[in-house]
């Protein structure tokens, strides 16, 4: 809805594969945005990540003063700004925060985090300012990495990035917030589901599975009807070969 009324998807929709991107940030964080700041904007935004301590700390102590609960008018989409256009602005009482959103694109220039950061130096609110690029893993580390190393970004602004594979954790732990509400707790679910959709959930290892069965010709066949027996066996020795059958 938020990609279309900001004119990012075109009405008849014929442009919706080129704006993947842009549809999920409004999807995510226009969802959010709906829920009190506690209980969704908060929690998310707690898993970026700084490459320094002090910066980490100063990010979460301006986030747990936030006085407001409710913040919609304080998210903006798509702001243009003299150098960019951000992805997410927010205003927060203590911070501001300007966030990239990656999904399938990399960044759009070599100066692109750059100029938004140069943005956010221009912004008259006395506040921190903070700049975010959330992306998918392994790329978003690399991104995040280079932009440090190239030590391209002025001073003044803070830098971190988040991973959707760490929001789809947050939004999972956030479920689990025993305060909320039947319709918090169905926005938070219908999230869940969008990003588990779009393959960020990362793999958890067969834990789940209880007594896989490997057959043969096969690489790994795992049957929940099939029943798995133990076999007692008090010595194998080194060179020999066993059949069970």
């Amino acid at each position: 809805m938020l990609a279309e009324i900001h004119g990012k998807i075109s009405s008849d929709g014929s442009n919706l594969s080129e704006r993947l991107e842009d549809q999920l940030t409004a999807n995510v964080f226009g969802t959010l945005r709906y829920l009190p700041f506690h209980k969704g904007i908060q929690p998310l935004l707690s898993s970026a990540v700084f490459f320094s301590p002090a910066t980490q700390t100063v990010f979460q102590k301006g986030l747990a003063t936030q006085n407001d609960e409710f913040i919609g008018e304080k998210v903006t989409f798509w702001s243009k700004r003299e150098r960019s256009e951000m992805d997410v602005w927010l205003e927060l009482d203590h911070l501001t925060i300007g966030i990239e959103v990656k999904y399938h694109s990399s960044l759009s220039s070599d100066d692109q985090l750059e100029r938004e950061a140069l943005d956010l130096l221009a912004d008259k609110k006395q506040t921190p300012k903070f700049l975010l690029l959330l992306g998918k893993e392994p790329e978003v580390n690399m991104m995040a990495k280079r932009a440090i190393e190239e030590r391209k970004l002025p001073s003044g602004v803070h830098f971190g990035y988040m991973s959707w594979q760490e929001v789809f954790m947050q939004l999972m732990h956030m479920q689990k917030d025993e305060t909320l509400n039947e319709f918090e707790r169905l926005m938070l679910k219908d999230l869940v589901a969008l990003l588990r959709k779009k393959g960020f959930e990362r793999f958890q290892g067969f834990q789940h599975l209880s007594y896989p069965i490997v057959e043969y010709g096969s690489y790994f066949c795992f049957h929940s009807d099939e029943q798995f027996f133990h076999f007692d066996v008090s010595r194998i020795e080194k060179g020999r070969y066993y059949e069970f059958h």
